[in-house]
């Protein structure tokens, strides 16, 4: 793609890279202005999106809530909490295996498949 790198895209990459809780861009914004003090939530959010245009970054579904970014593109799922937004990844040979409905995969390319299993965490649970 020919991506220009810059001391932003850098630093916004190494925080992602860094997180294991599926961050927003709001997250990632507050951590990388520790480093560069001017950079703007816009260009932490255009970063993000351009990351996951070019593969660097996968978004998360969320359910109405701020748009969560995964640094680990290898084949996961996750286990989302609706209480506390706890986002969990999970591998499963099983859930690998599902095969993608042949009347989606007439009408769609497929580009990947991914399991959510919305659930209530134990921490959430014993509140």
């Amino acid at each position: 793609m020919g991506l220009k790198v810059t001391p932003q895209r850098e630093a916004i990459y190494e925080e992602l890279s860094k997180s294991d809780k599926h961050p927003t861009a709001e997250q990632l914004h507050a951590r990388v202005r520790k480093r560069l003090p001017k950079v703007s939530l816009d260009t932490v959010n255009r970063t993000l999106l351009t990351f996951a245009e070019i593969g660097l970054a996968d978004i998360v579904e969320g359910d109405g809530s701020p748009r969560r970014y995964d640094p680990d593109m290898d084949a996961h799922h996750h286990v989302h909490c609706v209480k506390c937004g706890t986002i969990l990844d999970f591998c499963n040979s099983e859930f690998d295996a599902l095969e993608v409905p042949s009347d989606i995969r007439r009408r769609f390319k497929v580009l990947s498949k991914k399991v959510v299993i919305s659930a209530i965490c134990p921490g959430c649970r014993c509140k």
